[in-house]
């Protein structure tokens, strides 16, 4: 067959002559051939040109060009290859954006063993104005009585509960199937199997007696007994429908935590609910203390992490404030990398600190030395956010209070709401003189924010905001808390532009306390070097805080959302404790520096001893004289403080609260009482 090219004649025309037979000739998008019609030799009729379509875009696939490493990218994440493999667009020293080699090679990283024990590096609470028994901010954790201790096996109870106004459909066990499962694996991470859970399930709906809004307690703080919630109802009313509904159901003995899952449809319990011991009588197990933490609507209308909220309320109650470290003293201060943090967040890693407090992390998670051993050692780090064996963070001790801890962070497991091409390293500056303000979500800006942990900055850095990585969460047209929903998940934090100055690069250094920290060099793993650039500075200088913080720092104990509005509730003074008789009698003179009036008085107490927390005590003062500087006294039967010997110790805390305003004091404390 011979194909004649289309200049080689005019213009082909079905029914003109041709020259012979079998020759095509392709003109004006049609093949023609040469055909015999009676004695002439004739073009057809023609066929059409079938036109190739285009491929298929395939939706977020790679761009894959050839490149070389080193080389400029334009898109954080961009991955492309070359004869040697893969390559990642990332960020540099300088902000700027180039390609570097990965493997995906997630085999266990080899390091040099640390010179110094890890108890070297796993301070003590320091801070002067603290008890032992309060949240720890270093080690040992010290746990809530209910939970008995920080490691072991721990049983979990969870179940739905439903309303007559929303009643649940179908069974609560599909919304809480995949969540068991991630709480599982991230326990046996991150705790190298030293905590556990038994979970036993109840997967038909629990039905309570009154209606939804009843229940309401819209992420109200205050969750002593008395507290009046939202819905009407106090903190032990919601406690006892709740506990005795699911006691006819469930076995609730040695039950640590009950976690209570909700009809998705739920929109009259708005927030979640998590009083730390529910303390209901029952008749069946007598008195029952567990923790119990219940999701609301906006659990599910932020779609986040709701085993990263049980697990974090949990965390709590293994002994751990956390909550740090925080970003001072820039402004987005709520750190939302880590599961101490927020659990929905960047990042549900358990940063390094916090491993420490709880006393989970083996010897080789860790890298210690004390400052006087130092000089200069190079360290291969594994991201906290993956599942590979390796030291996951160095720490140098500089005194008996201070430590510089190093870490590694990747967007991998546990880390999704950090984004695709997401490497750095961070530091942080722990002081265990130093108290963590509890949660600041309400007040990121307050000039008087204090944490045990701060992440240090790049100096002159230019890296700019973190960029939105999901598609913003918008309720009613109104933007959800800074969420972004990626693949389905809610990230919180997403859209407040964090500072991404806290996040060190390849090349730049971070200098504090006479150390130098280095990125070296990144890939699939972050290689630093850790020098002792001035062995003669012993200490890190803390800023100083702006003077109207003073007050607030030496009253601060259990910071609340309020943040330094508190402060218009006063202070109780002359706090006096002593054994009176069969009495523990505690006194104070009411607060003369007030400019709100003060309804009533709380009392909280725990029994220390050296086996840990021996007892608790939660106690109101309502009728007392409202005049200012008037005094007031509590009497407590030693008959209900129950275990109270020679070896242990009684500590009390006071609070100035305000039921109708949800504004109080920070606590006070008394003196100890022992007998």
């Amino acid at each position: 067959m011979v194909l004649v090219a289309p200049n080689s004649y005019a213009a082909v025309k079905a029914g003109s002559a041709c020259s012979k037979a079998g020759i095509k000739s392709v003109s004006a998008g049609k093949t023609y051939t040469c055909v015999k019609s009676g004695k002439k030799l004739v073009w057809n009729k023609g066929v059409l040109i079938p036109v190739a379509k285009p491929a298929p875009s395939v939706p977020n696939a790679p761009v894959v060009v050839q490149v070389k490493e080193g080389d400029s990218c334009e898109k954080m994440g961009l991955q492309s290859k070359d004869p040697q493999g893969l390559l990642e667009c990332r960020k540099f020293a300088g902000n700027v954006l180039k390609f570097i080699r990965i493997s995906n090679d997630f085999s266990p990283v080899s390091n040099p063993k640390s010179p110094d024990s890890l108890v070297t590096c796993q301070l003590s609470d320091m801070r002067t104005n603290f008890p032992n028994g309060t949240q720890a901010i270093a080690y040992p954790p010290t746990p809530f009585s209910n939970f008995k201790n920080s490691t072991g096996t721990f049983k979990v109870v969870v179940v739905g509960i439903d309303y007559s106004d929303v009643p649940g459909k179908g069974s609560p066990s599909e919304i809480w199937k995949d969540d068991l499962v991630k709480a599982s694996q991230w326990l046996k991470w991150y705790t190298n199997d030293k905590v556990k859970l038994d979970i036993v399930t109840y997967p038909s709906w629990i039905r309570v007696p009154k209606t939804s809004e009843k229940y309401d307690a819209s992420n109200n703080d205050a969750r002593d007994p008395g507290a009046m919630q939202s819905g009407g109802l106090t903190v032990q009313q919601i406690n006892d429908d709740y506990v005795h509904a699911i006691e006819k159901v469930a076995d609730l003995s040695n039950t640590t935590s009950i976690w209570v899952y909700l009809p998705t449809n739920i929109t009259k319990i708005d927030g979640g609910y998590q009083p730390q011991s529910v303390l209901v009588k029952s008749d069946k197990y007598g008195l029952i203390t567990s923790q119990l933490v219940a999701v609301g609507a906006d659990t599910y209308l932020s779609k986040r992490v709701r085993w990263g909220y049980f697990i974090h309320e949990m965390f709590h109650g293994w002994g751990m404030q956390g909550h740090s470290p925080k970003y001072i003293p820039t402004d987005q201060k709520l750190n939302h990398l880590g599961e101490g943090s927020t659990a929905s967040g960047w990042t549900n890693a358990l940063l390094p600190w916090d491993s420490l407090v709880w006393g989970v992390a083996k010897p080789s998670d860790v890298y210690c030395i004390d400052k006087s051993h130092l000089t200069s050692i190079d360290l291969k780090l594994v991201p906290l956010e993956r599942e590979q064996s390796g030291i996951k963070s160095s720490m140098v001790k500089i005194n008996d209070h201070q430590v510089l801890v190093v870490e590694s962070h990747r967007s991998d497991k546990w880390g999704v709401g950090e984004g695709q091409g997401f490497a750095g390293v961070m530091v942080s500056l722990i002081d265990t003189t130093i108290s963590t303000a509890w949660d600041n979500a309400i007040t990121p800006k307050d000039p008087c924010i204090t944490s045990t942990g701060v992440y240090l900055r790049v100096p002159e850095g230019n890296h700019g905001s973190h960029q939105p990585i999901g598609q913003e969460l918008i309720n009613d047209g109104v933007k959800y808390y800074g969420v972004g929903v990626v693949n389905g998940v809610g990230i919180a934090g997403d859209y407040e532009y964090w500072d991404l100055n806290h996040i060190m690069y390849i090349g730049e250094s971070i200098k504090a306390a006479g150390l130098k920290v280095t990125l070296l060099n990144g890939g699939d793993n972050d290689t630093v070097r850790i020098e002792n650039i001035d062995p003669s500075i012993t200490s890190y200088v803390q800023p100083a805080l702006p003077s109207q913080c003073v007050p607030y720092v030496q009253k601060s104990a259990f910071e609340t959302r309020q943040g330094i509005k508190t402060l218009a509730m006063g202070t109780a003074t002359s706090l006096q404790s002593k054994i009176n008789g069969d009495s523990v009698l505690l006194s104070w003179v009411s607060p003369i520096n007030a400019t709100m009036t003060h309804e009533y008085f709380k009392i909280r107490g725990e029994c220390m001893s050296e086996e840990g927390i021996c007892g608790t005590y939660i106690s109101e003062v309502r009728n007392f004289s409202k005049t200012p500087g008037s005094g007031v006294s509590l009497s407590i039967p030693i008959s209900e403080l129950g275990r109270f010997t020679s070896t242990s110790q009684w500590y009390f805390w006071l609070t100035v609260d305000n039921q109708s305003t949800n504004y109080h004091s920070f606590e006070q404390i008394f003196a100890p009482v022992s007998q």
